[in-house]
């Protein structure tokens, strides 16, 4: 007993005269059997499936990925090559080993696992706020762009059906309906995972789509389940399809009230700052599993209850974002490929002997276009440009994992004939490549902010006066810009409108939020983390005696794309200066606490895009009690000016800050030569330091000297000194593009370019005093 294998102690059962044995489903060893054996065990067979798999798809979007075509296009082909198109074709052999009967339909079943969750998971990361933040033109688009294709196509497509392609009618009130209706349909995942990878789901594009696309989806699914209903109603009766529709009801009543107080509980029974338990996560996850046997049980269709029962999780933290940690990875980035190649291996290419039925070349081609058109008409009578117009169009009648999802169910469910199903699969396939490719070329993101106009503070209106926008990612970071904020001295003749941003990482939701708090605008998610950034702001407006206009907002969003919303708000405000905060945080007594690579990253994006000027302001003057600066305080500004646009907008900020009676401002002007005068930069140079070079009574506190340096070197000691000095800010150009000698060698030491080569110098890590520096970028004219 004890020398024999596992092998020799498998029961056998006799069923009807057959002989059944059970197999482990792993295996014993590869030396313990026949080589060829090992393929019997499922788990192993399983193992080399997806080994196969994704490293096919891998190697595919490897290349296909430098034309930006998506990855599910590489994973279909990935699909088609595995499957009878051409392994099943060229190496039967291989393929009957390798996918063989049985072991399709366990992936046939995990595809199903995973299309479950994915449904689960756009339902945790959606914001049915949205809905309710959209205005007219999101309701008019997304409910055209859906009703009237829908309609038109499916009732066109069924008579042809019928009339040109001999359909008989039963086939065509189901098949060609259903069919017909998933192509037309918008999906809100699609669209969302488009604007993500065409990284434009910030923009003001973007959000009109999102928000397009999230009410085309909620009326969708509306409307196929009426006709699922109405299909019942044709083919069974009228008391089965009110019996189904009346325990829908209760299932979706159940979820609503039940489940969803359940979840309000744990959220409850979760401590601030704290993960979500491990025992909450599991009871989710039966909790959904029970929902989809349920809902396909009384004729709710598998997917929705689980899409439902994410709506009813509060986005955000605590749940929303440990679902999202736990589940998104395995989903997203294993049980959605398999999906994608499981629909590319049901295809197959050899039996497309003919051209698709006429009703299907109708919902393609006419389908595609009047969908097109009924998204295009409405945006542009919105006012959209026609380029914008267009893009969003075709962005609304992108396809991708969700129709391959739904016609993959179907075929599992309804047998569909494998011609159909892989022209679906086809489709999909096309429309997915496409889509992204016309996209990018009717929109170029990256002139989405581009400045045709001056927006410096060198050039605001002094009637006008100027608009800041200060972005905070912590409350230090708010204390930090309303002190600078102030010292910009306002005045009746020149006031200050001030714009303060809150920037927050979107965390457990699909769609990123831009909430402007004077209108009132609150998300689903408790508020109070930005509170205290309100208050901040609203403090300073209350403090202060002279006229300053404040407005507060807060953008939730990607991080990698969180540079977006600030060029936008800047964008929309006609704001003329943008301030930062320095991705290094240091303590009172100046040692160095945080160094954020993604905040210095999100600084420079916002400095390569924004349309205006930019400062990052690097405040390690940690000792005052109070953010406010009173007129009994004495502030030592300086400003180092080498020439160049960006010193001249670091001066006319500082010029703006002398009108303070305890400010004190000193102008150090770096030459080479006594007489330096070149170009027209020169002559600019002078002209901006005119009024500051000359005594008068409104420069009673003005101090301007001229230093003579040779090279970096000298620069460098010049600098060293000035650091000495009592000075409590300092502000600097960054001289992005300056070759001059007065920085001869100096810039192939500099660390951090997003200053300059002078900032570098002033943010050095030997350096403890607690002097705060603006580096100021003018704005860049697209030319």
């Amino acid at each position: 007993m004890g020398d024999s294998s596992l092998s020799d102690l498998k029961p056998e059962y006799r069923v009807d005269g057959s002989c059944w044995k059970f197999v482990p489903v792993i295996s014993e060893g590869f030396f313990n059997q026949r080589p060829g054996d090992i393929f019997r065990h499922h788990l192993i067979l399983l193992q080399l499936q997806l080994a196969v798999i994704f490293t096919l798809a891998a190697i595919i979007h490897f290349f296909l990925g430098r034309f930006y075509l998506p990855r599910l296009i590489s994973e279909v082909l990935a699909g088609v090559i595995l499957g009878p198109t051409v392994l099943g074709r060229f190496f039967p052999d291989i393929s009957a080993v390798l996918f063989s009967e049985q072991s399709v339909k366990v992936l046939a079943t995990l595809t199903r696992f995973g299309y479950l969750f994915f449904m689960f998971l756009i339902g945790v990361k959606m914001d049915v706020n949205l809905i309710k933040k959209s205005g007219k033109r999101e309701w008019t688009i997304g409910t055209m762009v859906m009703l009237f294709p829908l309609l038109v196509t499916v009732m066109i497509g069924r008579h042809i059906s019928i009339v040109v392609d001999k359909v008989d009618a039963q086939s065509a009130q189901y098949e060609v309906s259903f069919f017909t209706g998933v192509l037309m349909l918008t999906s809100f995942p699609v669209v969302a995972i488009l604007l993500m990878q065409l990284k434009i789901i910030n923009s003001e594009l973007g959000h009109l789509t999102l928000s397009s696309a999230l009410i085309s989806d909620m009326v969708s699914l509306v409307m196929v389940n009426i006709g699922n209903y109405r299909v019942i109603m044709l083919l069974a009766s009228l008391r089965v399809a009110l019996k189904s529709l009346f325990l829908v009801a209760v299932l979706i009543v159940f979820i609503l009230t039940v489940l969803q107080q359940m979840l309000y509980w744990i959220i409850r029974k979760t401590p601030e700052g704290k993960p979500v338990k491990d025992a909450y996560i599991f009871f989710v996850v039966i909790a959904l599993l029970v929902v989809a046997i349920v809902g396909e049980n009384v004729g709710l269709q598998y997917m929705y209850g689980p899409f439902i029962l994410g709506l009813t999780v509060p986005t955000g933290h605590p749940l929303a974002s440990t679902l999202i940690e736990k589940l998104d990875t395995i989903v997203s980035g294993w049980m959605l490929p398999l999906m994608s190649t499981y629909c590319g291996y049901r295809s197959n290419l050899w039996n497309l002997n003919r051209l698709p039925p006429y009703w299907i070349m109708f919902a393609v081609t006419f389908g595609f276009f009047l969908k097109v058109a009924c998204g295009f008409i409405p945006a542009f009578c919105f006012k959209v440009p026609c380029k914008d117009a267009t893009a969003l169009a075709f962005m609304l009648a992108a396809k991708g994992i969700v129709e391959l999802g739904t016609f993959a169910t179907n075929a599992e469910k309804q047998s569909t004939v494998t011609q159909e199903f892989t022209w679906a699969v086809i489709i999909v396939f096309i429309f997915a490549a496409l889509v992204p490719i016309l996209t990018r070329k009717l929109y170029d993101p990256s002139k989405t902010y581009a400045g045709y106009q001056k927006r410096t503070v060198l050039n605001s209106s002094i009637n006008e006066g100027v608009r800041m926008l200060a972005c905070a990612h912590r409350q230090d970071d708010a204390l930090s810009a309303i002190k600078l904020l102030q010292l910009s001295n306002p005045s009746t003749g020149s006031p200050l409108s001030v714009y303060g941003l809150y920037l927050e990482e979107l965390v457990g939701g699909a769609s990123p939020l831009l909430l402007n708090h004077q209108l009132g605008q609150r998300s689903s998610s408790d508020g109070g983390r930005w509170q205290p950034i309100i208050d901040i702001f609203n403090y300073f407006k209350s403090q202060s005696s002279k006229p300053i206009q404040v407005h507060v907002y807060t953008a939730i969003s990607p991080s990698s794309l969180m540079h977006e919303d600030v060029c936008w708000v800047a964008f929309d405000n006609l704001v003329a200066l943008i301030i930062l905060p320095f991705h290094r945080k240091w303590n009172r007594k100046g040692k160095l606490i945080s160094d954020s690579k993604d905040l210095r990253d999100f600084n420079t994006k916002v400095m390569n895009k924004a349309p205006c000027s930019v400062a990052i302001l690097i405040d390690r003057d940690r000792g005052r009690n109070s953010s406010i600066i009173d007129d009994s305080s004495t502030y030592n500004i300086c400003v180092v000016f080498l020439g160049g646009k960006d010193d001249r907008e670091a001066l006319s900020i500082a010029r703006r800050m002398k009108g303070w009676p305890s400010v004190f401002l000193t102008v150090i002007r770096l030459k080479e030569t006594e007489d330096m005068i070149t170009g027209w930069e020169g002559m600019m140079d002078d002209e901006c330091l005119r009024d500051i070079k000359h005594p008068s009574n409104e420069n009673g506190n003005v101090l301007y000297k001229e230093e003579i340096v040779r090279h970096g070197a000298d620069t460098s000691a010049l600098i060293g000194s000035i650091l000495d000095e009592n000075f409590d800010l300092i502000c600097v150009g960054r001289h992005s593009q300056c070759d001059s000698p007065l920085i001869e060698g100096l810039s192939a030491w500099t660390d951090l370019p997003e200053l300059g080569t002078i900032g570098d110098l002033l943010v050095s890590a030997e350096i403890s005093k607690p002097i705060s520096i603006l580096v100021v970028q003018q704005q860049v004219i697209e030319k």
